[in-house]
């Protein structure tokens, strides 16, 4: 894997090897204007891909198909992230996620073609792609909202970031409830919605191309941005497999097991037992709450000391 690389520190606090000055940063340079970026990318791909999912069926009327394709999307997500820091070696930290947005505009498409005509083959195909890059895409942007903002600043950053990715669902359950609420029965939504989500999936992908690469980014405190990968990448294949062994991965499977559960359950609860306005409102409230619930967590981690060495970030 990528290892983000910070300056040690001495005693005292200051970073060996840096000056640590507070400078002059340029808006578009910034620690702020990056994780905007990252944000709105997110806001584009997975927080829309949240709000169609959220609905239970992907909108649809059925939940069998779509579970068939979010089976899909998982299962390539994780073979795509288990390469992408040897991925990133070639192409970059931009490059990879410019590559991990391209996935979820097809998947959408998919969608639409089902709901208003009948399509099967493109859900499946669309969720092939979507499963492939949506894994490039969050080892990337995990990667970068970690390693670009300064430490004692990175509970906020995450936040901000994941704000964006329910904004997208927050947006996209809005339409969904304007679209869809005098609609009191259950069935599928109007595919009005899809043509909206594909347009703004689309235009994440060009929003990706504006983020900084990480010797571009201007930190106040004058420290640069480390996100270097120096090993091959059948090294990193070798690390990132060994990574999934350690005591520490093993100990939060279940945690990530419960985090995506909802994903297979919760959503076809949903699509079977809700009426479409129901549905829309649950997509709409739920980005809501995890706003809310989001960035209280990032404040929290930023002021309290988790560390019971009481040891400084």
């Amino acid at each position: 894997m990528a290892d983000v690389i910070e300056p040690k520190e001495t005693a005292s606090g200051s970073h060996l090897g840096a000056e640590n000055k507070p400078v002059q940063v340029k808006w578009n340079r910034s620690v702020f204007y990056n994780a905007t970026i990252l944000g709105l990318c997110s806001f584009a791909a997975p927080g829309l891909w949240g709000a169609m999912n959220s609905l239970g069926a992907g909108g649809g009327q059925s939940p069998y198909l779509v579970n068939t394709g979010n089976a899909l999307t998982f299962c390539l997500m994780v073979v795509s992230c288990w390469f992408t820091s040897g991925i990133i070696r070639y192409i970059g930290i931009k490059g990879a996620l410019f590559v991990g947005t391209i996935g979820y505009a097809p998947y959408s498409a998919g969608l639409y073609l089902n709901n208003r005509y009948g399509v099967e083959w493109l859900v499946i195909v669309g969720a092939a792609f979507c499963g492939i890059s949506a894994g490039i895409f969050w080892a990337a942007e995990a990667a970068i909202a970690i390693a670009y903002p300064e430490p004692r600043n990175r509970g906020r950053m995450v936040a901000y970031w994941l704000t964006w990715t329910r904004i997208g669902q927050i947006l996209g359950g809005a339409v969904n409830l304007g679209l869809n609420a005098d609609r009191s029965g259950a069935g599928k939504v109007s595919y009005t919605v899809y043509i909206i989500f594909i347009a703004l999936q689309a235009s994440g992908t060009l929003v990706a191309l504006f983020l900084n690469r990480p010797s571009q980014v201007q930190r106040r405190n004058g420290t640069p941005v480390e996100l270097t990968i120096f090993d091959n990448p059948w090294q990193e294949i070798k690390a990132t497999t060994k990574t999934f062994f350690t005591r520490k991965f093993l100990f939060i499977v279940l945690w990530i097991g419960q985090g995506v559960y909802s994903e297979a359950v919760f959503f076809t609860y949903n699509a079977l037992w809700f009426s479409v306005r129901a549905r829309a409102l649950g997509s709409f409230l739920s980005g809501i709450v995890a706003v809310i619930c989001g960035n209280l967590l990032g404040l929290w981690l930023d002021v309290t000391r988790l560390d019971p060495s009481g040891s400084p970030d």
